[in-house]
């Protein structure tokens, strides 16, 4: 069969990536955000704390440069802006202390922004009470304006989600991310680290980007995706490994989260430095295989290449996500050569989505229910404490 012939909600929520942005875009404008957080609360925030639990943390991860604009390099072009924290969700509502600083005199400069698309889980939701508590303002960024997580911040950010059937979602992040992309830039804007026309030229931008995954180019990706989950299905791969820095450490996490929802495959996932330290050791290569997201405008490309020559001399399933020159590259590794947008703060928007179709096909060949819904022992009654009733605690 032809790649074209495999369907899942998964492989539609992949293939409609661009359409499903673009009309996210024309509900979230930068007047949208001006309705739902007035600029006197934006003029307010001294620091911003991003939170969120599974793909709105890696949202949180992926967007924090912006947010910062701590790029000032031609890379980017960008201004530094406001001090901001991406947090494990557990590590701000149980833990976060020093970095949240809960002092008299800065307290109520502090934002957090909490992630939920459901607005459900119990953890977020901790975190909107915790930081209201110790009188910091919150705004939740969730799709559904009437749950629990809206109610309990002070402002919302009604996300637009498109509406797929079941299955690991990629829509809740690309939704997120852009939310965030955009909501940094207005705030940045209203606080003056950018002009308006600079916000504007980011958000056009970042549009031109989104839409340089025409339809030649994701029907190039999603051949080659299924070609690489073919061969590595073959080759009774089933254990993967995924590498990313900074920004794009988020890539490489919602990636391997995507295999363990399609298909309940087991994964890692490192940055470039400490996988030389650990993974390099895991016994059995010849049946793991290796995600890279190696971008040439990455700060860590140098090391990223290393750590590929490195990978590529003991494994023999190695792929990288990039938009440098494939003759960088050892000739062994498969190169999924990805769109390059402006600037670097852009990749994590769309450069998941060889990885997302990878976990499409192979979930459709094995069979296997989403979040393996229905399967023993995941069917039983093991849901009490997972994540929506879980016991809530101000600390």
């Amino acid at each position: 069969m032809d790649h074209k012939d495999y369907t899942s909600s998964l492989l539609e929520q992949v293939r409609n990536s661009v359409k499903d942005i673009e009309t996210i875009a024309e509900n979230e404008t930068f007047e949208f955000f001006e309705k739902c957080f007035p600029k006197e609360a934006a003029k307010a925030a001294g620091n911003i704390f991003l939170t969120g639990c599974g793909d709105s943390y890696c949202a949180s991860i992926a967007t924090k440069p912006i947010f910062e604009n701590a790029e000032t390099s031609t890379k980017t072009g960008m201004v530094p802006g406001i001090p901001t924290s991406a947090c494990r969700n557990i590590d701000f509502s149980r833990y976060q202390y020093t970095y949240t600083g809960w002092n008299p005199l800065i307290e109520d400069r502090n934002l957090l922004c909490a992630i939920s698309i459901s607005g459900s889980p119990a953890r977020p939701n901790e975190a909107a009470l915790r930081m209201k508590q110790h009188g910091g303002t919150t705004v939740a960024f969730t799709a559904n304006k009437e749950g629990k997580l809206a109610g309990n911040c002070d402002y919302v950010i009604p996300m637009t989600l498109p509406q797929y059937d079941l299955a690991p979602n990629v829509t809740s992040y690309y939704s997120s991310v852009f939310s965030l992309m955009m909501f940094a830039f207005y705030i940045n804007r209203v606080k003056n680290s950018l002009t308006e026309k600079q916000a504007e030229e980011n958000r056009d931008s970042l549009l031109n980007y989104v839409r340089s995954y025409d339809e030649k180019v994701m029907d190039r990706l999603s051949k080659q995706a299924f070609d690489l989950a073919k061969k590595w299905e073959e080759d009774g791969v089933d254990n993967m490994d995924f590498i990313g820095d900074g920004a794009d450490y988020a890539t490489a996490f919602f990636g391997s989260a995507k295999m363990v929802e399609a298909f309940g495959g087991l994964t890692t996932n490192d940055d470039s430095e400490d996988w030389c330290h650990i993974n390099f050791f895991i016994k059995d290569s010849d049946h793991i295989g290796l995600f890279v997201v190696a971008n040439e405008d990455s700060p860590a490309f140098s090391r990223e290449l290393e750590t590929i020559k490195v990978a590529c001399s003991i494994r023999k399933h190695v792929a990288v996500i990039t938009e440098a020159d494939e003759s960088l590259f050892p000739e062994n590794a498969v190169i999924f050569k990805v769109p390059k947008p402006e600037a670097v703060w852009m990749h994590p928007l769309m450069e998941h989505i060889p990885m997302d179709f990878v976990a499409g096909y192979i979930g459709c060949w094995r069979g296997r229910a989403p979040f393996r819904n229905g399967e023993e022992p995941y069917c039983e009654d093991v849901n009490a404490a997972r994540f929506r009733q879980s016991k809530i605690e101000i600390i």
